[in-house]
């Protein structure tokens, strides 16, 4: 395990966790121990090396160094503690009037007792004597803890994919998640619930409605170094209960590098399965 230092003259310095002594800063932090434990407050200096003195806003607590696996910058400003990401992309060829452009984002916030987050993807094709094929995705997350390994969600979507056959698509719903794996390196979680979908048809004024249930997994891999890559993996899967034997399925993989400052170079995977 390593401590990741920010700083302006010398960029990212790593340091091997088993090296720190003690930890001091003015600012807020949410400490996670071993077994689940959360402590929010600043970091005074400790009163003997090899642990961390925690001020909160009503005690202080003193916790050993191998105890602690991930400390977490709380940031006094809502603004400040946003952190997002824009990949865009786009190619053109000439000889055959080809054009495709990939748009993607995402901005996340974490608070003391949960997260939210909103991520969108547009893509577009356009070819000479081909149809023009586009999809778009926009998804809002929220998430509480609960417990040491229990907590809520709470999604909301908005797609178009003509080639599926929906011009828009509609996605509310919420449930449960159970988090298998929660580290300074990892985190696994399994999600359990219900959603509503409700489409419009492509090249009719139909809608459909429906209620599903939603069983998924998120995996998210953090990164270490300046250069390690961070990996997300994420499969949610939709079976209708109110009707009907429809099943979706939708798979994202994302690993990503930073090679220069906040540049990253990225692989992106997404798959859509539908029966319907």
């Amino acid at each position: 395990a390593t401590v990741n230092l920010k700083t302006d003259p010398a960029g990212l310095l790593s340091i091997a966790w088993r090296h720190v002594t003690g930890l001091t800063s003015k600012y807020q932090y949410r400490i996670e121990l071993s077994g689940g434990v959360r402590r929010f407050g600043t970091l005074s200096p400790p009163r003997k090396p090899g642990y961390l003195r925690i001020v909160g806003p009503s005690e202080t607590v003193e916790v050993d160094l191998v105890d602690v696996y991930k400390i977490v910058p709380l940031e006094q400003s809502f603004w400040k503690g946003l952190d997002g990401s824009i990949d865009f992309g786009l190619s053109y060829t000439q000889a055959n009037d080809f054009l495709q452009y990939n748009l993607s984002g995402d901005v996340e916030y974490r608070g003391r007792r949960g997260f939210a987050s909103v991520s969108g993807q547009s893509l577009l094709n356009t070819q000479e004597d081909a149809p023009t094929t586009s999809q778009h995705n926009l998804k809002l997350l929220l998430a509480q803890l609960l417990g040491p390994n229990w907590g809520t969600f709470e999604l909301g979507q908005l797609q178009s994919n003509p080639a599926q056959g929906y011009d828009g698509r509609l996605i509310l719903g919420g449930g449960a998640a159970y988090y298998l794996i929660e580290s300074s390196r990892e985190m696994l979680n399994l999600d359990a619930g219900v959603a509503y979908n409700g489409e419009i048809v492509s090249g009719s004024s139909e809608k459909d409605h429906s209620v599903e249930a939603l069983v998924g997994m998120s995996y998210k891999h953090f990164k270490r170094g300046a250069h390690s890559p961070s990996v997300q993996l994420s499969l949610l899967t939709f079976t209708t209960i109110s009707g009907g034997s429809r099943f979706r399925a939708v798979l994202s993989f994302n690993v990503s590098w930073k090679v220069i400052g906040d540049f990253t170079f990225s692989v992106q995977l997404n798959e859509r399965y539908d029966t319907d």
